[in-house]
């Protein structure tokens, strides 16, 4: 499409997730000229979804409190797609500024750069993806930049806003742990803002070692062949270690890995007590994350958000959007416990790389060929 043009979509009804006793089935009606599926199509299809929301205990995630059989439907009701400002190179992920999620404020998002070896590069960009004064760049050397998160909440009869970089690129599996960095910077508002931003906290953190066993040490870790000499010889689990996702709800840091396989993504909790970049804990130490649970996702997640209204997260592939409910008592300690539906990324030029929620209803996906594409929901 062209710069702002607007596609329309089918009304899609998202795949319903079948629960322990039964499952949802598609309403009747003919949609974009399409005949009523039959009964054995909407129960294959109902089947399908349960099978993609399995962990690796072999059970499906139950539905949202209150939905029993019935859920509400949620399709995608319109996609358009604009491009991004030429002059950023590799965009890696985009975050809204949740500073500006206001209807009389100009809107900011912000757009980090696949920054290799060198400090990590963002771009504040409006609506339009015009650029708002120039490069930020922040004040440290990373490995390989990729998620970004945007926190905005109340801490302690105070208001917390904050950027947490994820440098946790490892597709060559040369390193043996991985890093986030969380950053304050202003509101961006044009050619007079500080572009040099300090990095307020560090902390360093790598993924637990698989299972003891004679097939595991076979088969799950290695010696790393390539990248920069090591001091030492470095061992790694092959299922885990590289990931381009992560969320933070409430003061929880949560991770997505990108699996060995490629056919599945893997949740992990970092286990601190605050990620406040005002707290001044001992960051020395380099924390191991613990595994929350396995995702069919059919390929490697690529980005997340949790929604404006702190009520959903998206997590991404290049191929598939999936939503989870967060305001069930399981999704505290497992965000992606309850599956509501997921859809199709948006075809564009490019391949997406990040995802953020503009609004309740709205996200905003961006590709490795400065694409912004828009998709609203119908709830």
């Amino acid at each position: 499409p062209g710069n702002g043009q607007k596609r329309p979509l089918s009304r899609r009804s998202l795949a319903r997730v079948a629960s322990s006793s039964g499952h949802s089935s598609s309403e009747g009606g003919v949609r974009g000229g399409e005949p009523r599926p039959s009964l054995l199509s909407r129960g294959v299809s109902a089947a399908l979804a349960a099978l993609l929301a399995l962990d690796i205990s072999g059970a499906a995630p139950a539905l949202a409190a209150g939905e029993s059989a019935s859920r509400q439907d949620v399709s995608v009701l319109e996609v358009s797609t604009s491009k991004v400002d030429g002059d950023i190179k590799e965009p890696a992920s985009i975050i809204k500024d949740c500073r500006t999620d206001a209807p009389d404020v100009k809107n900011v998002y912000w757009i980090s750069s696949r920054s290799v070896g060198q400090s990590p590069t963002l771009y504040a960009v409006d609506k339009d993806g015009k650029i708002i004064g120039s490069e930020f760049q922040v004040q440290t050397k990373n490995v390989g930049q990729e998620e970004i998160v945007f926190v905005h909440r109340p801490r302690k009869n105070k208001m917390e806003d904050f950027i947490v970089l994820a440098d946790t690129s490892n597709k060559f599996k040369n390193r043996n742990e991985l890093k986030v960095y969380e950053i304050a910077p202003g509101v961006p508002a044009g050619a007079d803002d500080n572009h040099a931003i300090d990095v307020e906290r560090e902390i360093a953190f790598e993924f637990p070692a698989p299972a003891p066993s004679a097939e595991a040490e076979k088969s799950s870790s290695y010696t790393i062949p390539v990248g920069p000499t090591p001091e030492v010889d470095i061992q790694y689990p092959q299922e885990d270690y590289d990931t381009a996702a992560i969320i933070v709800i409430d003061d929880t840091l949560w991770a997505f890995s990108k699996r060995s396989l490629g056919s599945s993504t893997a949740l992990y909790r970092l286990p601190l007590d605050t990620i406040s970049p005002y707290v001044r804990s001992d960051d020395k130490k380099t924390h191991t994350l613990e595994f929350v649970q396995e995702f069919s996702s059919g390929a490697p997640a690529c980005g997340a958000d949790v929604s404006t209204d702190g009520k959903r997260l998206a997590l991404m592939t290049r191929e598939t959007i999936f939503l989870f409910d967060l305001t069930t008592e399981a999704a505290a300690k497992n965000p992606i416990a309850n599956l509501t539906g997921r859809f199709s990324v948006p075809k564009s030029e490019g391949a997406a790389v990040g995802i953020t929620w503009d609004d309740a209803k709205t996200m905003i996906v961006l590709t490795d060929k400065n694409e912004m594409t828009k998709i609203s929901l119908s709830a």
